[in-house]
């Protein structure tokens, strides 16, 4: 009876630890850089697979070296260099054809502006329905800093 009892605790444990390694390997990450290449490989001698902009949402799927193992909005599988990439900022992407950019938290409010599919954003804050973002606005040689809603269901977060 102690055998069994010993080996049932055994078994749960040995699941349990697997199941958090999964969790460690599925981290949220961001891209930081400017731009960022995914590739198909873990290398630059592999194909670009995707080509995305500041603050896209992975998600890490397991590291080789430099580089990681991500995940995507439509859940696709690439590889990017670890130095374009961060867990300390958190940011989201449009994963409808259009989304909303709202000056307030309600479908009320007036739209400022109306973006595409994989326009992303850095995010600083949620409530139960929205999501406040960061826009960053281009003119001429200065980039201006600019906030807004979208609604949360219409964007997706790693």
């Amino acid at each position: 009876m102690k055998k069994s009892i010993v080996l049932a605790l055994w078994i749960f444990l040995a699941a349990g630890l697997a199941q958090n390694a999964r969790a460690l390997e599925a981290t949220p990450i961001c891209v930081t850089g400017s731009e960022a290449n995914l590739r198909v490989g873990p290398g630059k001698k592999y194909r670009i697979s995707w080509e995305v902009k500041r603050y896209m949402p992975l998600v890490r799927v397991s590291r080789k070296g430099g580089w990681i193992k991500v995940r995507d909005v439509d859940g696709d599988i690439h590889w990017i260099i670890q130095t374009l990439v961060s867990r300390n900022v958190r940011c989201v992407t449009v994963k409808n054809a259009r989304a909303r950019i709202r000056t307030k938290p309600s479908t009320k409010s007036k739209t400022w502006r109306t973006v595409e599919k994989y326009t992303s954003f850095k995010l600083l804050g949620l409530t139960k329905d929205w999501v406040k973002v960061e826009i960053l606005i281009k003119r001429r040689k200065r980039t201006f800093k600019r906030t807004g809603w979208i609604f949360r269901k219409l964007i997706w977060s790693s």
